[in-house]
């Protein structure tokens, strides 16, 4: 989820991937992707704790299937890149998770890998997969 919305809160990353369950659990999963080099923590001031994919995240995600042709952010690697980006990453990681759940609470099959976050600027797409 990581390498493609490519940086989320904690609770975003929850709200995303496991609404159902109790928070505790993603972030057990959280520590264990980092634990494993895939993720890091920033923290932000605007943010709290914050989730990008390393460059080795990337690297092993853009292998799945389920993101084939998936073009990783080249800002990946570098940590101060990352922290500029992140008021606008984490608006986009916003707008994903609010479509997310209206198409959840209409009933909709909208997976977590149906939003494809803005390339070049041009603005977020959800698309039907």
């Amino acid at each position: 989820m990581l390498a493609q919305y490519r940086m989320a809160t904690t609770e975003q990353m929850h709200w995303v991937i496991a609404p159902g369950v109790r928070i505790e659990q993603t972030r057990r999963r959280l520590a264990w992707l980092r634990q494993e080099g895939l993720v890091d923590c920033v923290t932000l001031p605007q943010a709290g704790r914050t989730r990008a994919p390393t460059a080795y995240g990337v690297q092993l995600a853009c292998e799945w299937p389920e993101l084939r042709g998936h073009r990783p952010s080249r800002t990946v690697s570098d940590p101060t890149a990352v922290r500029l980006k992140a008021g606008h990453t984490l608006t986009v990681t916003e707008t994903a998770l609010a479509f997310l759940e209206d198409a959840r609470r209409r009933g909709e099959l909208c997976q977590p890998l149906d939003w494809i976050p803005e390339v070049h600027g041009f603005g977020a797409q959800r698309y039907s997969g």
